[in-house]
């Protein structure tokens, strides 16, 4: 049963509408009108019931519809669920569990981002992980699942061979969770791709920076790994990309909101030099200065032509370090063609520089976040969405 099946049982009034107090009625007929328009757009295996859409924004999901949706959810072939930004708790992840224990789930993709999931709520999904074959990919970014929920989710990436993409930002991380993903990944072999963005790390000897460095030396098939807000300094820089010169599998890493200074772009450096299997790299939000990026921006002139996407906003970057890394863009052979670098100090050579990267094609306007205009004959740059 597809979506028009799914539809079709909520428009059931013994199992949905009779199922509500007279308080959440109104959501019955949201939810009913939002699975009609889904129906009419041909979706076949989705449940896109994200919070923040503008027809759920007054009415977001609670636990009393998670339970009512997914007694209606057993026997359908939906395949992806969305259920961002609205106000679930722990008894809807335990709802939710119950549908990821049943031998005939076919879910694979569950978004969780932003809502109300305790410990408790992360406990029972990972307990249902445990036993569930057809989950690809697990967003609880923004729940505060905190240590005890955490080390649950660690501890199913044991079992669990099916999970590949992770999303835990913002879930409370101690110093211990970001330990255990790491000690967790040493062996995982199926994950591809894990946030661990903005964790609650109270030492500064960056124990979990060291722990994380150590799992990227073993690991064999991790391509995409965030974070951010992880108070990582030059010297933890140091201890990661050391070994990330080791590494043959990561493609994306983001470790921008930290505090990396000019010597730890030098260990950038150092690693781009070494690893040419790494793809996309954010760099902002640090201060590595024009120092940091000139270093940088020799690498990738002399080295490195593997890297395609490099963000470097807001690093107290003026002319010097930007019209050095834009001559890099200008020789046909670098590989390099996104870059952001709004929040920088660009001056005038700055906004020439890119002002003819712009014109010639070297960078192209969809990969930047910046848009050349002129006053008074005199080049400009303004910051765009990208």
């Amino acid at each position: 049963m597809s979506l028009t099946g799914f539809v079709e049982s909520w428009r059931n009034e013994g199992l949905a509408r009779d199922t509500y107090s007279t308080a959440s009625t109104s959501n019955y007929a949201v939810i009913l009108e939002l699975l009609r328009n889904l129906e009419c757009e041909g979706e076949t295996n989705k449940l896109p019931l994200a919070g923040n859409q503008k027809i759920l924004r007054n009415f977001r999901l609670t636990d009393e519809d998670i339970s009512v949706i997914c007694k209606v959810l057993g026997g359908t072939k939906i395949t992806y669920i969305n259920l961002s930004y609205n106000r679930i708790r722990d008894y809807g992840a335990e709802c939710l569990a119950e549908c990821l224990k049943d031998r005939n789930c076919v879910i694979q993709h569950l978004d969780l981002l932003y809502n109300d999931i305790g410990p408790a709520g992360a406990t029972v999904l990972s307990e249902a992980l445990q036993l569930n074959n057809s989950l690809e990919v697990l967003l609880l970014d923004g729940n505060k699942v905190e240590q005890d929920g955490s080390m649950q989710v660690a501890s199913m990436l044991q079992v669990n061979d099916t999970v590949t993409v992770l999303g835990m930002a913002n879930t409370h991380l101690t110093t211990d969770c970001v330990i255990a993903f790491a000690t967790v990944l040493r062996a995982n072999q199926t994950l591809l791709k894990i946030d661990l963005s903005n964790p609650l790390l109270h030492s500064q000897q960056e124990d979990s920076t060291h722990h994380i460095a150590q799992m990227l030396e073993v690991n064999k098939c991790l391509k995409e790994l965030k974070l951010q807000k992880h108070g990582i300094t030059d010297s933890g820089a140091e201890m990661l990309c050391t070994l990330l010169q080791r590494n043959h599998s990561l493609m994306t890493l983001d470790i921008s909101c930290n505090q990396l200074s000019r010597d730890g772009a030098g260990h950038i450096a150092d690693m781009l030099r070494i690893n040419h299997h790494l793809t996309e790299l954010n760099i902002s939000f640090n201060r590595i200065e024009d120092a940091g990026i000139e270093t940088i921006s020799q690498v990738l002139a002399e080295a490195n032509f593997t890297l395609i996407k490099l963000s470097i906003c807001s690093n107290s970057i003026g002319d010097k370090g930007l019209c050095k890394l834009a001559s890099v863009l200008k020789r046909n052979q670098n590989t390099l063609k996104v870059l952001y670098i709004w929040g920088n100090r660009m001056g005038e050579p700055t906004c020439d520089a890119f002002f003819e990267l712009l014109q010639s094609g070297a960078l192209k306007q969809e990969c930047t976040d910046v848009c050349p205009y002129v006053v008074d004959g005199v080049n400009y740059l303004a910051r765009i969405d990208n």
